[in-house]
């Protein structure tokens, strides 16, 4: 890992957010004449999980996750897409998450885990062409939140619990593009790279849009979304890969 990102790292991200942020807010000023106009998704990723460990570069070990064994010890999960903007200019933020309890072990011994998964992108979009037309570049930050309980305990009781988090801030680079197949089917396609406190992560996504309503400003979409990303921890390296198929629908106004 490079550690003078990890001693400046969440000031290099807030001061990268803050220059996007201002760079768009100019281009909204310079446009004023265009309508400003809001996006919002609520959508269901249903991802697996694979993980992969190594230690000093040697692979020691991994697993993976379905959604459908996941989906049984859900407590809460919440997905959502919004963005706002005027003339070449847009803010956006997606975030992720996904909290998952389990229970091993016989009546009398049990191992109780508690998981969270916090996943946002946030920052702003340059549209050359445009707002709605089909090209858009976009930058911010990525943040990858853990948060991880432990307890085993013997009859009900305690025993041994064990707390650990992390928190992992990026700057975030990456470009979408629509292909339009007819006046209401489009293929909305994304892809990103960030890099700063993990060890670098990428993103690719394509979905199917169909556009309806009578106003038709409204679209439903499914397709696939694939996101790797690796955290290093001394000589642990900790790989994930997060893929799975994404529908939602996306209201615009």
């Amino acid at each position: 890992m490079n550690l003078g990102w990890v001693s400046v790292g969440r000031h290099s991200v807030i001061f990268l957010m803050a220059a996007l942020l201002m760079l768009g807010s100019s281009g909204l000023r310079a446009e004023q004449g265009d309508e400003t106009w809001w996006s919002i998704t609520p959508y269901i990723w249903a991802m697996d999980t694979k993980l992969d460990l190594s230690w000093r570069d040697s692979p020691v070990g991994g697993t993976e996750i379905d959604f459908k064994d996941a989906l049984g010890n859900l407590d809460a999960a919440f997905q959502v897409a919004v963005e706002g903007g005027r003339g070449r200019w847009s803010a956006f933020a997606d975030v992720t998450f996904v909290k998952i309890s389990d229970a091993t072990g016989e009546d009398a011994l049990r191992l109780k885990t508690k998981n969270k998964q916090v996943f946002l992108d946030a920052g702003v979009a340059f549209w050359p062409g445009g707002a709605g037309s089909p090209l858009s570049i976009y930058g911010g930050a990525r943040y990858t939140g853990f948060d991880n309980t432990y307890r085993l305990q013997f009859q009900g009781d305690d025993v041994a619990r064990r707390d650990s988090s992390a928190d992992y801030f990026d700057a975030l680079l990456g470009v979408r593009y629509r292909f339009d197949l007819s006046d209401r089917w489009s293929i909305l396609t994304l892809g990103d790279v960030s890099f700063g406190e993990s060890e670098g992560s990428w993103q690719a996504q394509a979905l199917a849009a169909y556009t309806v309503g009578k106003r038709r400003m409204n679209r439903i979409m499914f397709g696939y979304r694939y996101r790797d990303t690796e955290f290093d921890d001394a000589e642990l390296t900790t790989e994930y890969g997060f893929h799975g198929p994404l529908v939602g629908f996306n209201f615009r106004f």
